[in-house]
């Protein structure tokens, strides 16, 4: 099922006369304007929170009105939210959906908590602060905007990090890993070249050394193609067979005489101490599955879509058999056209890895 990202937007005190479209209701406002604008930049569909008339499609008529924002009761106001979750049940998927609420929370506090993925930017800003946050977000006026992919590089760079001998210190067992290689960089800092999850909880730890201390190719996506990298480069035989999953019976018993165990011994060696001497690991603490698999593709998504994300000319990944890595310039081959992250999911990224980076430090 393909899932939407919704955004509700209150109708401003703006005052029509005659039957006018929703959208132009408030053209005098410069929040409203901003907030349909933002809207479109970032959502699948646009719905207006009117007090009146209750929820309304961008696109639809209703008559103009004159009416204060605010309700006479709290009574009201609780009828009111029935409404619109309902109208949200018809028209939206309230429990898979995305909702981005541009409003007080006057018009979300009675029903925020039945929608399973909700932000509320606006939340506790002033108009003016509210005005401020849309323009930074439409980059309205600024030629030079950070892009996500150079915050994250910002952000991952910062943190503690781990290698070779202190996996054992990851304070957490549910997360997500980012890869920093140390002789690739982007705009000065080292360069994010893999970004991994685990499905089986409390696994990470395991999942991490897996890829960079106790792993074999067909235990490690990574390093099966680090291997694979190395072997192309060097036009090397053992290719074909080193694709081949061994831990698939069918595949061992079949192809078992084929494979040279001295020839996979030193490239596996080879690509542990590649690993040892060009990567480390930071890590943020998410503890749902479904959660860690979305920041995961869209962090994936979003670093690959930024436009100043190159390798460079000696990345070992140039010579990698597979296009999607050596079009990612990372070591990952899926995630790559999933939806990047949005402003809620970015900011969560940062709030988690604040609070991991945290717990990092306490308990080190």
């Amino acid at each position: 099922m393909l899932l939407s990202k919704i955004v509700l937007i209150s109708c401003a005190n703006g005052k029509k006369t005659g039957f006018n479209l929703v959208k132009d209701i408030d053209k005098e406002s410069q929040l409203f304007k901003l907030s349909m604008d933002y809207g479109k930049k970032i959502a699948d569909e646009i719905y207006i929170l009117t007090s009146r008339y209750g929820l309304v499609k961008e696109r639809d008529y209703t008559p103009s009105y004159n009416e204060s924002a605010s309700f006479r009761s709290e009574m009201e106001n609780r009828l009111w939210s029935l409404e619109i979750l309902e109208q949200l049940n018809n028209f939206t998927d309230i429990h898979e959906d995305e909702y981005i609420i541009l409003a007080d929370r006057s018009y979300y506090k009675n029903y925020i908590k039945f929608l399973k993925k909700v932000g509320t930017p606006f939340n506790n800003l002033s108009v003016e602060d509210k005005i401020n946050f849309l323009r930074e977000e439409l980059d309205e006026g600024h030629g030079c905007k950070i892009s996500y992919g150079e915050k994250l590089h910002i952000l991952f760079n910062s943190m503690k990090r781990y290698n070779y001998n202190n996996l054992d210190e990851i304070p957490f067992t549910n997360g997500i890993y980012i890869v920093l290689d140390k002789k690739e960089k982007y705009k000065d800092m080292d360069r994010i070249v893999r970004i991994g999850t685990h499905d089986n909880d409390n696994k990470l730890i395991v999942r991490i050394k897996n890829h960079y201390k106790n792993g074999f190719k067909d235990s490690s996506f990574f390093r099966k193609n680090i291997g694979k990298s190395i072997l192309s480069y060097n036009e090397h035989y053992y290719l074909y067979i080193w694709n081949i999953n061994f831990n698939d019976k069918v595949n061992e018993s079949k192809y078992a005489e084929l494979r040279d165990m001295e020839v996979e011994s030193t490239l596996e060696e080879k690509i542990s101490n590649y690993m040892k001497e060009r990567f480390e690991f930071v890590c943020f603490e998410v503890e749902d599955v479904k959660e860690r698999h979305r920041l995961e593709e869209g962090l994936i998504s979003t670093i690959y879509h930024d436009k100043d994300f190159e390798s460079s000319d000696k990345w070992l990944g140039k010579y990698s058999p597979m296009d999607e890595i050596r079009d990612s310039k990372m070591w990952v081959s899926k995630g790559l056209d999933k939806a990047q992250l949005n402003e809620i999911e970015f900011r969560q990224v940062i709030t988690l890895c604040l609070k991991s980076n945290e717990e990092s430090e306490e308990f080190s």
